[in-house]
């Protein structure tokens, strides 16, 4: 007859039994998705909560020159050298176990190979495993297409540096016969000479638009940050608009909140960048207002606006704006009418982003006005080139640009 005991251990045994297999099931799926991984051409790697390497496929293992076997288990942050364009540090911990979509997916980030360098584009997921989460990492390689974009933007920088020097001497001419240096000329020469100087003046430009837009993009702009008092310098660096406005009978006010002190900038770019947007929003408004308010956005942050009661801007165009020759669909008749080059706005937020701001736009819809706006540190910014720039000559078509 079977003891009591004997009766309790044959089902433990059970339990245990299916326990056994369940788990091999697991491990079993786990390797058949860890040789999945190891397969794709995407380099992949996971790490732990530790931030030690769980998992590092094929792909990762050419684009380092080292094996699966010599990572595993060791820091994300020792093996895999991440670095931006600018040579900044990312850290492993910077986008992996992130909820913030912007830290966890980042795009042209550059990684550190044994014999090259390889840009790639990073995506992140969270993985909930029996134990702890993994974070699974993607890395899309995308160095083909930069050092095709690169290749792109050195053309162009050499052709306009070769462009601007004829453009220079035709322009002092047209100015010679426009000045009747050489002999009288009548209204329809006049007339003729008027509108070459203003093709050429547009040319001018947008060739000092794209060098500059060069030296931004490979970090060659050099920046004179220094403590400005925000107050005085937003009144002077305005004060022609209120001829301008008047011209088009426009009201302009400029508000500086009561708690604006001082800020850090470089005070030539930053008044391109503001003549910029005031620019623009003298363009495209024909009756109402502008309005420049100034206030402190936090501890961190002085916030500009300019609003306008203009033309506006269509939901779906919004994601235009900033870009290069980021020009709207409705705003044909306009660009026609300003001549400008289209990079206005992609040179503001390349300028205010290299010394830690943000930029931004807002609009209701077409006929309903739109506010663009940036921000300026209050303290000194890092990581930014301070000596001066003599020949660089930011935005010289600021006034003349258009979104």
């Amino acid at each position: 007859m079977p003891q009591p005991d004997d009766l309790n251990i044959k089902p433990l045994q059970s339990v245990t039994e299916e326990i056994y297999k369940k788990n091999l099931e697991l491990l079993e799926q786990r390797r058949r998705a860890e040789q999945l991984l190891y397969g794709i051409s995407e380099a992949v790697f996971a790490v732990d909560k530790t931030l030690n390497i769980t998992l590092f496929n094929h792909s990762c293992e050419r684009m380092l020159g080292i094996s699966a076997e010599d990572v595993l288990g060791k820091p994300a942050n020792e093996i895999l050298k991440f670095t931006t364009e600018k040579n900044e540090l990312i850290k492993a911990e910077d986008f992996c176990f992130s909820k913030d979509t912007e830290k966890s997916n980042l795009e042209a980030v550059v990684l550190k190979g044994q014999d090259k360098n390889y840009y790639v584009n990073i995506k992140t997921s969270l993985i909930a495993g029996k134990g702890d989460e993994e974070c699974l990492v993607t890395m899309i390689d995308i160095t083909k297409e930069k050092e095709l974009e690169k290749t792109k933007d050195d053309f162009i920088s050499i052709t306009s540096h070769e462009l601007r020097t004829p453009m220079t001497i035709i322009k002092s001419y047209l100015w010679m016969l426009a000045s009747e240096k050489g002999g009288s000329i009548n209204d329809k020469q006049k007339d003729y000479i008027k509108k070459a100087a203003n093709g050429t003046e547009r040319m001018l430009n947008l060739i000092n638009d794209m060098l500059n837009i060069s030296k931004l993009e490979h970090g060659k702009m050099e920046m004179k940050i220094e403590k400005i008092n925000v107050r005085e310098f937003v009144g002077e660096s305005l004060s022609d608009f209120n001829i301008k406005t008047k011209e088009k009978n426009l009201n302009f006010d400029v508000i500086v909140k009561d708690d604006v002190n001082e800020a850090y900038a470089d005070q030539v770019k930053l008044r391109e960048v503001l003549t910029n947007l005031v620019g623009n929003s003298l363009k495209f408004t024909d009756t109402g207002r502008i309005t420049v308010l100034v206030e402190k956005l936090n501890d961190n942050f002085v916030k500009i606006s300019v609003t306008d009661s203009g033309r506006g801007i269509e939901k779906n165009e919004m994601d235009k704006l900033f870009r290069k020759f980021g020009r709207l669909d409705n705003s044909y008749q306009t660009v026609a009418e300003s001549g400008g080059t289209g990079l206005g706005l992609y040179i503001v937020k390349q300028l205010v982003e290299s010394i830690g701001g943000k930029v931004g736009a807002e609009s209701e819809g077409t006929g309903k006005g739109s506010t663009f706006w940036f921000t300026i540190p209050i303290q000194m910014p890092q990581n930014v080139k301070t000596t001066v720039d003599q020949a660089s000559n930011v935005g010289t078509s600021a006034q003349n640009s258009v979104i």
